[in-house]
């Protein structure tokens, strides 16, 4: 049975790791080693696990890591009659090992980090799916919105 947690530091080089995965699988063909990866990767999760805006839960099943889902806490503008720190999150890098998909790993991960998010006050999730991720995403709750607009440059 798949036990779901919120990672610590002592497991980042397996979050590098399947970073490097999901990466290959999606986007293969680095022009970096892995060890270039490994080295500017491990210091980014260092970093956001002790910010205390990054919160990255993880499913582990014999005791290894085999799905995980971020989430960046963004801080807003405070408003008067409004929470004093208000933030929503944003949902990220969300990646389960080909052997365990569709076995409930994920959704297990979401409910998760929804509990956690109302508990603490996060006022929404936002994220933005690949096509083949909007059905996982649609199942969970998450609905299209009009409101964002963008710029790419």
């Amino acid at each position: 049975m798949a036990s779901v947690r919120l990672a610590t530091l002592d497991d980042v080089d397996e979050l590098v790791q399947m970073r490097w995965d999901f990466s290959e699988e999606d986007y293969p063909g680095s022009t970096v080693s892995f060890e270039e990866f490994h080295q500017t990767c491990r210091g980014f999760l260092v970093k956001a696990i002790e910010s205390g805006n990054w919160f990255i839960w993880v499913a582990e099943a014999d005791k290894n890591i085999v799905s995980h889902m971020y989430l960046q806490l963004i801080h807003k503008v405070p408003r008067p009659g409004k929470s004093p720190d208000p933030y929503y999150g944003y949902v990220t890098n969300v990646y389960t090992r080909p052997a365990f998909r569709s076995q409930g790993f994920g959704t297990k991960i979401h409910i998760a980090m929804e509990e956690w998010s109302k508990d603490n006050n996060v006022e929404f999730l936002i994220l933005w799916p690949s096509s083949n991720s909007v059905p996982f995403y649609s199942k969970n709750g998450f609905s299209p919105s009009e409101e964002a607009v963008e710029k790419h440059w």
